[in-house]
């Protein structure tokens, strides 16, 4: 179980997987942090595991994977992921454990809203979500509509979860860095502003080039603005109210 200190936990998109982040991980400025995927259950080293039903359940488990006991660590989650992060956390912060220092949500609107392209998954057939998954960037290199089976499978159970997701209105205390892309159609201003109504801690938005799936060819961007908002954290005075 790897440990948290200086380490960068991240969750995947829908129908990701650990794998999914190869070429980020390997470029990650390391004196930033380590960036560590979580593999979710049902997938990957985890195929043998019975997959999760909720989001709740499904940040429960990813959390067996990690040790949160010692050291600085943080949680970042990518579109779905923001919300497993956002919900970890909740469980995190219930049981009286260790919180990370802040969470990273990345091409995901405050957990309250569910964009008008994962309203429609439910509607299509698999030839139209593969095609609408390409358009989009996030079918895996080399994956023909031949192959794709059991990857749209695990993308329509990952719908199921997030489709059916409420959040409370339960707030953490950790602070948000939210990162977006310019020409993402899934996140907007205004929905991504409203993730301060999630924590007591600060709110910092950052705006990033490219469409759903930028932070995977920009791991060095990212790197920066998670190196300049822990650098702001660390110079507030602790009195700053949120």
């Amino acid at each position: 179980m790897p440990n948290s200190t200086n380490s960068i936990f991240l969750l995947p998109y829908g129908g990701g997987s650990a794998a999914s982040f190869r070429s980020y991980v390997g470029d990650f400025p390391s004196e930033v942090g380590q960036v560590i995927p979580l593999e979710l259950a049902g997938r990957g080293k985890r195929s043998d595991e019975e997959g999760a039903r909720t989001i709740r359940e499904c940040a429960a488990l990813a959390l067996q994977q990690i040790d949160i006991t010692s050291g600085d660590y943080v949680l970042h989650g990518h579109c779905m992921g923001a919300l497993l992060a956002f919900e970890a956390i909740k469980l995190i912060q219930g049981a009286g454990g260790q919180l990370p220092r802040f969470m990273v949500v990345s091409g995901r609107n405050a957990p309250r809203h569910t964009n008008e392209w994962l309203l429609r998954v439910a509607t299509m057939d698999d030839r139209g979500l593969f095609s609408e998954l390409q358009q989009l960037g996030a079918v895996p290199k080399g994956l023909n509509f031949a192959m794709a089976q059991p990857f749209l499978t695990k993308i329509r159970g990952d719908h199921a979860m997030f489709s059916d997701y409420i959040p409370s209105d339960a707030r953490i205390d950790v602070p948000i860095l939210a990162l977006a892309g310019k020409d993402d159609k899934m996140t907007n201003a205004d929905a991504l502003a409203e993730w301060r109504d999630y924590t007591s801690g600060q709110l910092s938005i950052e705006w990033l080039d490219g469409g759903h799936y930028f932070i995977i060819e920009q791991p060095k961007v990212v790197a920066h603005h998670l190196a300049e908002f822990s650098k702001q954290l660390s110079n507030r005075p602790a009195h700053e109210s949120n």
